[in-house]
């Protein structure tokens, strides 16, 4: 059986990964926040070093959540996985909360991206619906973020139960 500091270690190890792993989903949605500029401008503008007139694919609103999107979704992994030490999570709620984390970020920002050459349903059906007909790419958006939505909720639902056991013991 682990003492207490190489629980807390290890506890701090799955905090580091799912933070390593949201502040790269944040970088992601940061660099979708470049090409929403773009997108806005119509071209590629690095005043005053040079503009270049170009058509970014997809539509602008899809940029903006492709930027907005992955910076809440890393925001959210940062912060959860932050709070483990504090609501005094064990290693193996700390394991899985992280896991469930990288797993939503990532899963999240696939839909993000990949909608943005979807067809007009936007990645959020595979099938003719009212928007239109689906293709590979609504595939490839919809499948990541509807798996792991229940990871998400996981993450969430076990931090609320850490912080109010935690609460009782305070």
């Amino acid at each position: 059986m682990m003492n207490s500091k190489a629980e807390d270690q290890a506890v701090r190890t799955y905090q580091l990964k799912a933070i390593a792993h949201g502040a790269m989903v944040v970088l992601v949605g940061m660099f979708a926040g470049v090409m929403l500029t773009f997108s806005v401008l119509g071209e590629i503008s690095f005043w005053p070093l040079f503009s270049m007139t170009v058509d970014v694919p997809g539509d602008t609103s899809l940029w903006r959540g492709a930027h907005t999107g992955p910076i809440m979704n890393g925001l959210m992994c940062i912060i959860l996985a932050g709070t483990l030490g504090l609501v005094n999570a064990d290693p193996q709620s700390a394991k899985r909360v992280c896991i469930s984390l990288i797993l939503m970020v990532w899963g999240n920002t696939i839909f993000y991206i990949a909608r943005m050459w979807g067809t007009d349903n936007r990645g959020l059906a595979l099938h003719t619906e009212k928007y239109g007909d689906g293709n590979i790419f609504d595939l490839i958006a919809l499948v990541p973020a509807f798996v792991v939505v229940g990871f998400g909720i996981y993450a969430v639902v076990t931090v609320i139960k850490l912080a109010f056991k935690a609460a009782k013991r305070a």
